[in-house]
């Protein structure tokens, strides 16, 4: 055998016995993974066919939001001040008797109307027609009618404005002396808050009691001052028949004082406007003569600075001198032009203020006209119809000793009130719930209006999730949501859209907006920031027969159950699906409402 058929039979053979090797090998591989193969368990696990709405929407997953209600100290605390009416001032009617004494003359000044409030006023919204300042008790510049007290209109609408006004003294506080509750206990109707110091407990009492007797004394004043009002009210009948018969007199004086008042003004702007003009013109002419003597000036600087002194010095000096006098003269016309610069200024600012005058005094006579006019009717109504106006303010004056007499049936009501809202000296619970703020402190004082305590409120209990611009267009405020919560995995809480935020984008161009729902029904076992999902309903059923969609078993086009019969016996069972939520199906035939089927589960065993 020559060397190279040795060498292919040497060849052969390793390839053969490599070859037996890897045959080997595999064997060995296939035999250890055959060995070590998982085998798997099939465990079953029942539930019941059910009836039911489905429903598909957009589900994203929040947290639970829970409003807040504040526990608000209601107690009127103004029951702890006096009520005090015009009639204890003593003064109420001061101003009848001056008024009385400048009736006869139609410049004279009439005296100011107090009323049964005790505010003291003039007797007129309008004393005189002038759209200038009115001053009660004197006359109208320019001469006009006074005639404050013909105005029995102001008379009834002051009596009816002081009728219910009462003006309040402040008095005595609730002090707290111990804090008895504390952020995140729960709170139960009923339960003590607060405790109040005895003393200042005591002294709120004692304030109560006297603002009872002081209101029944004021009471007693009011009816006093009924009599005198009533006087007045005479004066006022008085007055409007007077001065009826003055009123166009009043009138024409009135709107040739205005009218006056303009051509003044418009005098005035003539003679600044001319003023001006000239100053104007003296100042064009300063400045062109300046302009000049500058340029002079400039040119006697440079002979200066292009003469040699030392070689040429008589041209020099008397170039130098020609300068000096150059300056002078632009130095002296400058001031007179800044002069004239200021005067201008000055002349200016003055027309503007003439102007401004004329607009004002324009305006006051259209103003002023039309107040006339109203003053003048106002006049005349009232001479007309003053035996009506004295009724109806007979008819005020009976309105404020009802209004005294509510102050002091209120004063027995607070008084009353006050045992409703302290408990010997505790401040009580309303709400159940927890606390969450706690504003007041051992020391502080309470007013009305005051915040006790913070409690969750369990009416206000939402969530809010963000939704892509895409999945918005079946959502909007009223849609409905069901929310499934990780503590409660078999409960479902109905909830509404509440609100919408505007769309905002992120860093990557993505529109969404915040989705807020409000849950309803029984939210007394949520807490602050349980975490779920919220289904936002887009498509929903009527009343079907459903099972789990994992109880499904699909065999190319038909679908199957395994169903558990009543002798525990398992069947295969043939249905027809329909509508699915993705977790629930729609079982249109083959299984009915309570039946018990099967969800296979496979579990691996090595």
């Amino acid at each position: 055998m020559n060397r190279k058929k040795i060498i292919n039979n040497i060849t052969r053979h390793n390839k053969f016995i490599i070859g037996i090797c890897l045959a080997v090998i595999v064997v060995i591989i296939i035999v250890a993974m055959a060995g070590s193969k998982e085998t798997e368990d099939i465990t079953y696990r029942e539930t019941t066919v059910e009836k039911g709405e489905l429903v598909v929407g957009i589900t994203e997953s929040g947290s639970v939001d829970i409003g807040t209600v504040d526990q608000v100290f209601e107690l009127d605390m103004s029951a702890l001040q006096r009520a005090q009416t015009g009639s204890s001032s003593g003064n109420s009617n001061s101003g009848f008797g001056a008024g009385a004494s400048g009736m006869g003359s139609m410049g004279g000044g009439q005296g100011s109307f107090s009323t049964p409030g005790g505010s003291s006023q003039g007797m007129g919204g309008m004393s005189g027609m002038s759209g200038g300042s009115q001053n009660s008790g004197s006359s109208q510049s320019g001469g006009g009618l006074s005639g404050g007290s013909t105005d029995m209109f102001g008379q009834i609408f002051n009596m009816a404005g002081s009728s219910g006004s009462n003006q309040m003294q402040t008095s005595g506080n609730l002090t707290i002396s111990e804090v008895c509750v504390s952020i995140g206990q729960k709170v139960q109707e009923g339960d003590i808050l607060y405790l109040l110091e005895e003393e200042s407990v005591e002294a709120l009492k004692e304030e109560l009691q006297s603002n009872v007797e002081k209101a029944e004394a004021d009471l007693k004043a009011v009816y006093a001052d009924q009599e005198l009002s009533r006087r007045t009210a005479q004066y006022n009948y008085d007055s409007s028949i007077a001065y009826g018969d003055y009123a166009s007199l009043e009138y024409d004086n009135t709107i040739k004082n205005l009218q006056n008042a303009v051509k003044q003004a418009r005098e005035d702007l003539a003679e600044a406007r001319a003023l001006h003009s000239d100053y104007s013109a003296q100042l064009s002419q300063f400045t062109v003569d300046y302009e000049a003597a500058v340029e002079v000036l400039n040119q006697c600087i440079w002979t200066v600075e292009n003469t040699d002194k030392w070689t040429d010095t008589y041209a020099y000096a008397t170039a130098f001198q020609l300068m000096e006098s150059a300056r002078s003269n632009v130095d002296t016309l400058k001031q007179k032009k800044e002069q004239l610069e200021s005067n201008t200024e000055q002349a200016l600012k003055n027309v503007n203020s003439a102007a401004t005058a004329l607009n004002k005094a324009e305006r006051n006579l259209e103003s002023g006209m039309l107040t006339a006019d109203k003053t003048l009717a106002l006049r005349k109504l009232a001479y007309s119809t003053a035996q009506e106006t004295y009724d109806i303010a007979l008819a005020y004056l009976e309105d404020a000793a009802e209004s005294q007499e509510a102050t002091s049936a209120r004063a027995k009501e607070r008084w009353e009130e006050f045992d409703s809202h302290i408990d010997g000296n505790a401040v009580r619970a309303v709400y159940n719930g927890v606390i969450t703020s706690v504003p007041l402190a051992e020391g502080d004082t309470i007013t009305t209006n005051d915040t006790l305590v913070t409690l969750y409120d369990t009416d206000s209990v939402d969530m809010t999730v963000s939704i892509d611009e895409d999945d918005m267009t079946d959502i909007a405020v009223g849609t409905q949501a069901n929310i499934n919560l990780t503590a409660y995995p078999n409960k479902i809480f109905q909830a509404t859209v509440s609100e919408i935020s505007d769309a905002s984008r992120d860093s990557n161009g993505n529109v969404t907006y915040e989705v807020t729902v409000i849950i309803s029904g029984d939210t007394s076992g949520l807490f602050q920031g349980m975490t779920g999902d919220v289904t936002l309903i887009t498509r929903q059923t009527k009343e079907v027969v459903y099972v789990s969609n994992r109880a499904i078993i699909r065999e190319g086009k038909n679908s199957y159950v395994k169903v558990k019969k009543e002798d525990g016996s398992v069947s295969k069972q043939k249905v027809t699906t329909g509508f699915s939520d993705g977790v629930n199906v729609e079982i249109i035939e083959g299984l009915s409402c309570g039946d018990t089927v099967l969800i296979e589960s496979k579990v691996s065993k090595s």
